[in-house]
């Protein structure tokens, strides 16, 4: 079989869904040598504006993927191309733009919420990251069940070995992180309920026992995060609230290992890659109970309901201070990590291409 597969979100900075793609495209290549994998990206590493989405997703991709003669197109984040003339799968992360759509810029709301969801009927086969995400498109875009496989994401093993006490030290030093520090890992945009992470901090350190905890929150720039600087100068916080901004690849494990406990607030998550990658690390979680993170984080964290202050205030409190709960959520942690593995991934990813050309 001869594959294109969009490589887009690779480039630049890349977030959930060029990490998606990057592992699995390492993984397909390593599992199905028999297969012809073309990978396929613009010429520019920039964020495409929501026209330029549109023109790259719909005619420059599948136009290069037929020069190329591929046989499948896998689109892996975006629209399906509707002009194409062999098979396409389209892996479908979320439908967040449906469920939040006051979260979403108008422009980017019309084209994720409307022009995608209609771009899919064109797909042979369709991929969902979670049975959460999958439960969603059949409900809300009515698309048959069987249509829809779920393969769940993997986490990059990598992240496993122990960073050295230098390693360490150097990334206390780059982000002046002088104490213990809850961690939360994602884009600043409003869906990962970081105003209320902030809140719940503010509370946290109140108590004299969590006096030294730092809170650092790490990922790029969104939409619509203004706010929360605004909120921690509001609250004096500046001394104890850390924004890193995006980190590079080569910063992520030492900063994982380092934290004492991850934080995940989410209102809303296809899968939820950032707590699975702190478990792989040994962090305890405490995560929201929504979406897909009971399917992701197991027992192995503490599942909240992200609007419950009190609850998030005790949970981080105990957990900083029990350390027998703190010992067996480490624990549990190497259980649930091993249930994802980019390997298998790409096996059942291939099967999937295998069933576009035999039905």
């Amino acid at each position: 079989m001869k594959i294109a597969i969009d490589t887009q979100t690779t480039l630049g900075q890349p977030t959930g869904f060029g990490f998606y793609v990057s592992n699995l495209v390492e993984n397909l290549k390593e599992n199905g040598a028999q297969n012809e994998f073309v990978l396929i990206s613009p010429d520019t590493s920039k964020d495409f504006s929501t026209p330029e989405r549109f023109i790259w997703d719909q005619y420059k991709f599948p136009r290069l993927a037929k020069n190329h003669g591929a046989q499948i197109i896998h689109q892996p984040c975006f629209s399906a191309p509707m002009m194409f003339s062999g098979e396409v799968v389209v892996t479908i992360h979320d439908i967040i733009s449906i469920l939040f759509p006051q979260n979403i810029p108008f422009a980017s709301r019309i084209f994720y919420s409307k022009w995608m969801p209609f771009s899919y009927r064109k797909a042979k086969q369709i991929i969902s990251i979670s049975h959460s995400t999958k439960a969603d498109i059949v409900r809300v875009l009515k698309i048959p069940s069987d249509k829809i496989t779920v393969i769940h994401n993997g986490y990059d093993s990598r992240l496993k070995k122990p960073a050295g006490s230098n390693d360490l030290k150097i990334i206390r030093d780059k982000y002046n992180l002088e104490n213990d520090y809850l961690l939360h890992v994602g884009t600043l945009e409003p869906r990962k309920n970081l105003n209320f992470l902030i809140d719940v901090f503010f509370e946290v350190i109140k108590d004299p026992k969590n006096k030294n905890l730092s809170l650092v929150i790490t990922g790029k720039k969104g939409w619509y995060y203004e706010g929360l600087f605004e909120k921690v100068e509001k609250l004096n916080l500046k001394d104890k609230v850390i924004f890193t901004g995006y980190i590079d690849e080569k910063d992520k494990a030492a900063l994982y290992q380092g934290a004492k406990i991850f934080t995940f607030p989410s209102l809303y998550e296809g899968f939820g890659l950032p707590p699975l990658e702190a478990m792989a690390c040994g962090v305890p979680v405490i995560s929201s109970d929504t979406s897909s993170m009971p399917e992701v984080i197991g027992d192995a964290g503490i599942l909240i309901s992200p609007r419950k202050k009190s609850a998030w205030i005790e949970a981080i409190t105990k957990l900083n201070r029990d350390s027998s709960l703190y010992r067996e959520m480490q624990k549990k942690n190497i259980e649930q990590v091993s249930k994802f593995d980019w390997k298998q991934t790409a096996r059942k990813t291939i099967e999937i291409y295998e069933k576009c050309l035999t039905k």
